[in-house]
């Protein structure tokens, strides 16, 4: 995720379990410590640049020199906050509605055309569902007309099209 910052960050591995304060990688002083800090995020996202602020963001920090250091769970949070700013549901909002109408991941993505694997994503939050799809799965969950249509046999193939009136 590309990020504009006016810290100087290093992003860590994906989850570190070594005790606090640890070795900072730019100085190599071991002052590395949690903080929350304010922070301005650029993140692209359908093809757009969205731009917007973090007010407490979770990160580990160097008391010596100021490095920023971002690991798995500050990127975790910069993706929920993107997809608040968006207006797009969360993972548990989809697995409620899928859990509400009883739905496996699989049937779900059966029937609106997505891999099993890629509801699996949004879901656990590796990935963020684009706004088209978003859509799609706010009328999906909101109307049973949507779910029904959804559902129809091969033999459909007309729905959706549009039909020339006769003159």
């Amino acid at each position: 995720m590309p990020r504009k910052h006016e810290y100087n960050a290093t992003v860590q591995g994906a989850s570190c379990d070594k005790p606090f304060p640890r070795r900072c990688p730019e100085c190599g002083k071991v002052e590395v410590e949690p903080a929350t800090i304010a922070y301005d995020a650029e993140v692209k996202h359908d093809g757009r640049l969205h731009t917007f602020h973090i007010p407490a963001l979770q990160v580990n920090k160097c008391a010596s020199c100021g490095e920023i250091l971002f690991s798995a769970v500050t990127d975790d949070l910069i993706s929920d906050a993107l997809r608040q700013h968006l207006g797009l549901l969360s993972p548990q909002q989809i697995r409620d509605a899928l859990r509400f109408l009883g739905l496996k991941q699989k049937e779900f993505g059966e029937r609106i055309g997505v891999a099993p694997e890629t509801i699996s994503r949004w879901i656990t939050g590796t990935h963020i569902q684009s706004r088209a799809m978003d859509n799609l799965m706010r009328l999906f969950f909101a109307f049973a007309e949507v779910r029904s249509a959804l559902t129809r046999s091969e033999a459909d193939k007309s729905l959706g099209c549009c039909r020339r009136p006769a003159l």
